[in-house]
């Protein structure tokens, strides 16, 4: 059989073997496809409904196709694959269990420290995850590396003539900072640190990202009751 890669929507669909999350509504399918000894995963907004597939699923699997391009290289992200017609992307499978199905206290203090320097990477690299808040984005590998995954709500860093989007990749940027603190409070709230513990309590009191997170709610609520349809 040909390479995954070199292979279309349909025949990569009846290659699945495991449904990560079930699309609908304005999510995609998640699927884990498999043939021979290769594995993937297959991300296909072509699931989710009619005119959210339409209007925003092609443009939604565009930006992060751009975003994983971006960090192609970057160690704990996982490798795009290929782009599966206008709706789909092929990605690369990281076997491995995500900190949602960890128990509080089962994380490291070795794996915070990966953690933050994979976090420091896509920084550098000019890209806010912007949803690590979601522990099911943070998957922890076999060999007990972090790894990032769902790029769909990330923020690119601006150009150097754009002071707005700069200073708002900045804060994008803290805020993924903070999203390890939160981690970390949970698994091992000894090893705080004193910035860390500064990071939660402003993160709890600034009125601007408490905002911040009510618009993009609302933006996204109505974008679904507009979009999808209803039960």
């Amino acid at each position: 059989m040909p390479a995954l890669e070199n292979l279309g929507l349909e025949d990569l669909r009846t290659l699945a073997v495991k449904t990560f999350r079930q699309g609908g509504g304005s999510r995609p399918d998640v699927l884990l496809v498999r043939s021979g000894n290769e594995a993937a995963v297959l991300k296909d907004y072509g699931r989710a409904d009619p005119w959210f597939r339409r209007l925003v699923g092609p443009l939604s699997a565009r930006r992060e196709a751009r975003a994983l391009e971006q960090l192609r290289g970057v160690r704990g992200v996982p490798r795009l694959l290929c782009r599966v017609g206008s709706d789909a992307l092929l990605l690369e499978y990281v076997p491995g269990a995500s900190a949602r199905e960890v128990p509080p206290g089962g994380l490291t203090p070795q794996f915070f420290e990966r953690f933050y320097r994979l976090v420091e990477r896509l920084h550098e690299a000019g890209v806010a995850h912007c949803d690590l808040r979601s522990t099911g984005n943070i998957l922890i590998g076999a060999d007990g590396e972090p790894h990032a995954v769902d790029f769909a709500a990330h923020f690119r860093r601006g150009r150097s003539w754009n002071p707005v989007s700069r200073w708002m990749y900045a804060k994008f940027c803290e805020a993924d900072r903070v999203a390890v603190a939160r981690l970390k409070k949970t698994h091992a709230p000894e090893l705080l640190n004193e910035a860390e513990m500064q990071a939660l309590a402003r993160d709890r009191k600034t009125w601007l990202e408490r905002g911040a997170r009510l618009i993009g709610k609302s933006v996204r609520n109505l974008s679904r009751w507009l979009l999808t349809k209803k039960a």
